[in-house]
């Protein structure tokens, strides 16, 4: 299951598949820190750093966003 990526982030891929631009950056830093105090990595990198992992992570879909509901509600209206 495991097995050695090499990552280039593409922020943008990433928004197209979640479209709320400010709760990417809160979801890596919570992962990034479970990963530094006790959750192991699902993937594997040359690169060491739990930000990187984790931005790895949710670019894969290896983790999501919990009660996306609450969060688009917070899109404005904008036409």
């Amino acid at each position: 299951m495991e097995k050695m990526v090499k990552f280039e982030l593409k922020y943008d891929e990433i928004l197209e598949k979640i479209p709320y631009k400010y709760a990417i950056p809160v979801v890596v830093a919570k992962r990034a820190e479970a990963i530094r105090e006790y959750a192991k990595p699902f993937v594997i990198t040359e690169d060491e750093n739990p930000v990187s992992i984790a931005f790895m992570e949710l670019s894969m879909n290896y983790i999501r966003i919990k009660n996306e509901d609450i969060l688009k509600a917070l899109i404005p209206k904008v036409k």
